[in-house]
């Protein structure tokens, strides 16, 4: 594969092509049978030289070239929460510029939910098919992760656990944790030219409950070792396997079931407003 360079970082360095495989190898993410890819690219300033569909094919390429059979990205657009319609094959996602690029190959199989998609590729398409109507609970795309264990790993490209690993609202969801509720929203979907009226359940939060910035569970998976992260350019790329996540998350709820939250105000308040949703 010829090097390339992709981002250039604050010190006038570049981070490569070779840069990214590296590190990618380093921290075992080719071992996954399954590979979930949260990202960010926030690694420096994109090669003014490739043009961002060029920049994203190739970034693309790279991790595809580590041969996991089945690679995922999350393509929420939590559309019926946002008072919007939902088609599979036309509904931006906004969780990032490589997942767009990737939502978009002809390669990539989208799953029917309206709040929080996901787009598989590979062998493994079970993930984002035959899903159930909650969202982030039993038969979802998380769900069957679990269900998947070592062979599934969780990559966190140009960002951190604690900026984006919504798999930890699955397992609040799980163990039913007394700040979030199951809440349903209805819209129409339309896939291929088939449109019907429908409605999905997600595990919200009451009003006023905020999120705690503590970082507690990245924090925690780096000094047991369990997550590998690596520095990058201006970001980092680490690696983890869904026991281990899985695992630390339910021994943190067990601990202290508010350790992930800052404030909760108690009064178990269900007025729910959104206005371009993008997070859990």
């Amino acid at each position: 594969m010829k090097v390339l360079n992709l981002f250039q970082s604050g010190d006038g360095s570049w981070v490569t092509s070779a840069t990214l495989l590296a590190i990618l190898e380093k921290i075992k993410a080719p071992e996954a049978s399954v590979l979930y890819i949260h990202t960010g690219l926030n690694f420096g300033t994109p090669n003014p030289d490739l043009g961002r569909k060029e920049l994203l094919g190739h970034i693309y390429g790279l991790i595809a070239s580590l041969g996991v059979p089945t690679i995922c990205f999350p393509t929420f657009t939590f559309s019926f929460c946002n008072g919007e319609d939902y088609n599979v094959q036309a509904s931006r996602s906004r969780m990032g510029a490589l997942n767009e690029y990737v939502r978009g190959l002809p390669e990539s199989v989208r799953s029917e939910d309206p709040l929080m998609s996901s787009v598989a590729l590979g062998e493994d398409l079970d993930l984002v098919r035959n899903l159930g109507k909650d969202s982030i609970g039993a038969k979802s795309t998380f769900d069957k992760l679990h269900k998947r264990g070592a062979d599934a790993k969780f990559l966190f490209f140009g960002v951190t656990v604690s900026d984006c690993f919504t798999y930890t609202h699955y397992v609040e969801e799980r163990l039913n944790t007394p700040y979030r509720y199951n809440r349903a929203f209805s819209g129409r979907i339309t896939d291929d030219g088939r449109s019907w009226l429908d409605t999905y359940r997600l595990f919200v939060r009451y009003r006023g409950v905020v999120p705690s910035p503590s970082g507690l569970l990245e924090s925690d998976l780096v000094r047991r070792g369990l997550l590998r992260k690596e520095a990058c350019g201006g970001a980092s790329i680490a690696c983890l396997a869904e026991p281990d996540g899985y695992a630390t998350i339910v021994e943190h709820l067990t601990a202290n079931v508010n350790c992930y939250i800052a404030e909760d105000p108690g009064d178990r308040n269900i007025e729910f407003t959104a206005h371009n949703m993008v997070a859990l």
